[in-house]
């Protein structure tokens, strides 16, 4: 899975190719123990933390949140998820130069 941050101003790419079984234990449970419909700031820095653990600690939880965009907080979150549970990157909309979704 790639995942990309601007950090002091250049895009910088990080990329994870193996997630253990722990990972997928600890999504489990959190979704046993986060309401997704109503997060937290508490439940967003675990979350934040969790994508740092996938990509084995290469970025801080500073870093993540200072690196990506803000309507992209969730929607990142969500897309390590998937590949947690699958083994697959979801398949992203590609956007157009002003960052808006093609086909809209």
């Amino acid at each position: 899975m790639k995942l990309e941050l601007k950090l002091n101003g250049e895009t910088k790419i990080y990329t994870t190719s193996f997630v253990s079984a722990r990972q997928f234990r600890k999504l489990m449970e959190y979704d046993q123990e986060i309401d997704y419909s109503n997060l937290s700031l508490d439940d967003v820095d675990e979350l934040a933390g969790f994508v740092c653990n996938v990509f084995d600690n290469q970025f801080t939880v500073d870093e993540f949140y200072d690196g990506i965009p803000s309507h992209k907080l969730i929607s990142t979150i969500l897309n390590v998820f998937i590949y947690v549970r699958t083994g697959k990157e979801p398949e992203l909309k590609k956007e157009n130069e002003e960052g808006n979704e093609e086909g809209k």
